[in-house]
């Protein structure tokens, strides 16, 4: 048994888990609009995301000297093997799109530096989520249609909400100085944000030229995360049952 619980661990702590969440992101984008898949730049998100997240997840431990090299070996590992995949898909894209790509990555670095500014930290990762699972397949065009925007506007929004309980979680240990949202305006009121914004994104699927259950399915599920944080939560209520939330979006929308 834990032999299996080691194998679970590392699966959240190397950042395979939000890897794969964020590639089914990028999958129910392909869906909604219909796109063929793209499997290099599919690749290049999975195997990015585990290089930039366990980068802004390490980066302070190990600015202070307290980054455990042993027994971190393999999350550094995977993280060496991730980076070898990125180069290699990477140089299989237009010019266009690595160009687009190195911008993003750019202010996934600038992160650690810009967390100081407290709750703008959520709208910066928002804003880099959607770019990589919703603009990247899109930006090539001479303009973009009412759907497209949509589901951009959407994919914002939804991000937000999802990390509402993240946001949570994290005051307990976040420095007072950061002025993250629910130090700024308490517990209740950030819940509340996070369930607000919600009713636009459910709102803006009437003006989508299709309409899919599973965007309804999802501002349920997130809501019932949201209004279930407590300070009570073990860490896989957000580590893992919450960054399932996307992966069970691309599972629902494919079978619909």
């Amino acid at each position: 048994m834990k032999f299996f619980k080691n194998i679970f661990d590392f699966y959240i702590q190397s950042s395979l888990h939000v890897a794969f969440a964020i590639f089914a992101l990028f999958h129910v984008t392909e869906v909604s609009l219909e796109l063929t898949r793209n499997k290099n730049l599919e690749c290049i998100i999975f195997f990015g995301t585990i290089v930039g997240y366990n980068f802004l997840k390490y980066f302070e431990a190990f600015q202070k000297g307290n980054y455990d090299f042993k027994k971190n070996r393999y999350v550094i590992g995977l993280t060496f093997l991730s980076i070898i995949a990125v180069i290699f898909f990477f140089l299989q894209l237009n010019s266009e799109t690595q160009i687009f790509l190195i911008k993003i990555g750019l202010l996934v670095a600038l992160y650690p530096f810009l967390r100081k500014f407290g709750f703008w930290k959520l709208f910066l990762v928002s804003f880099c989520v959607s770019a990589i699972t919703v603009y990247a397949t899109i930006f090539q065009q001479v303009s973009l249609s009412n759907n497209e925007k949509i589901i951009l506007l959407q994919r914002f929004l939804i991000v937000i909400s999802l990390m509402i309980p993240f946001e949570i979680l994290d005051c307990q240990t976040d420095d007072d100085s950061l002025k993250t949202l629910p130090q700024r305006f308490g517990i209740f009121k950030t819940k509340l944000l996070g369930i607000v914004l919600l009713f636009p994104f459910v709102l803006l699927e009437f003006f989508k030229e299709k309409m899919e259950i599973s965007t309804f399915a999802i501002a349920i599920i997130t809501a019932l995360f949201i209004v279930f944080t407590t300070f009570k939560r073990d860490k896989y209520y957000t580590s893992f049952w919450l960054e399932s939330v996307p992966i069970l979006w691309w599972m629902v929308l494919v079978n619909t």
